[in-house]
């Protein structure tokens, strides 16, 4: 999720201008919070939810927002009919992919299987798109499932297979602007208070493991010096 991070908000809506950029791609609605403020920022919101209480949960946090297109799927099923339709229409425009489907599944196979995000960027391919990968490990909070970490050596080469000419860059623990859970800071965000947002906020303020959390960005052109240093970000990969 990118909506408790402030600087991941401007982050995002930076990389929105810039690349002129419609469409906002999510996998892992959860409860509708994420899809809803950046309904305020794009055109149009697309995002999946596997789990049926979940996604009727969030189905009625954004009942009222029309831009919103909720669709209770897995994720690399979700993405791969995207792309498929986006190609069937001829869109030229790029997307802006926004990966956070990350719950761990007992049933899957252990190690690489366990992660989903695999296959979501298999999906992918074909599409002309910037992605964004929650909770990868760039020394700040992040998945690790069976020993192995979500981290660059696991998903470049499909990142490369996207566009092998992305260039990679990370949020850091000084740019981090942790959404606090009191009313004010909450509002200031442009997020309603509600029990939802408060106990996410609330345990994410638990520890610093859960507080901070990495971000990946793939983008098909470099960042400037002075536009890493306005947005808080690094180099990396």
């Amino acid at each position: 999720m990118s909506w408790n991070d402030k600087q991941a908000v401007k982050v995002i809506t930076y990389l929105r201008d810039k690349y002129k950029i419609k469409d906002f791609v999510e996998t892992g609605t959860y409860k509708g919070v994420n899809a809803k403020l950046h309904s305020n920022n794009f055109n149009r919101v697309f995002t999946c939810e596997k789990e049926i209480d979940l996604y009727n949960k969030a189905k009625r946090r954004l009942r009222n927002h029309d831009n919103v297109v909720h669709i209770l799927q897995n994720s690399p099923e979700f993405l791969k009919d995207f792309v498929n339709k986006y190609n069937a229409d001829k869109c030229t425009d790029k997307v802006f992919i926004y990966l956070d489907a990350h719950f761990y599944d007992p049933n899957l196979p252990k190690g690489k299987g366990k992660f989903v995000i695999l296959d979501e960027l298999k999906s992918l391919q074909g599409l002309d798109c910037i992605i964004a990968i929650h909770d990868f490990d760039n020394n700040l909070g992040h998945i690790r499932y069976d020993g192995i970490s979500l981290d660059m050596d696991l998903v470049k080469p499909e990142l490369k297979k996207i566009n092998p000419n992305f260039n990679f860059y990370t949020n850091t623990l000084d740019s981090c602007d942790i959404v606090r859970p009191d009313h004010e800071d909450i509002q200031k965000a442009g997020l309603e208070y509600h029990k939802d947002v408060l106990d996410v906020l609330r345990i994410a303020w638990s520890e610093p493991r859960l507080t901070f959390r990495g971000i990946l960005y793939a983008l098909p052109t470099k960042l400037t010096d002075k536009e890493l240093k306005d947005l808080g970000l690094r180099k990396w990969g």
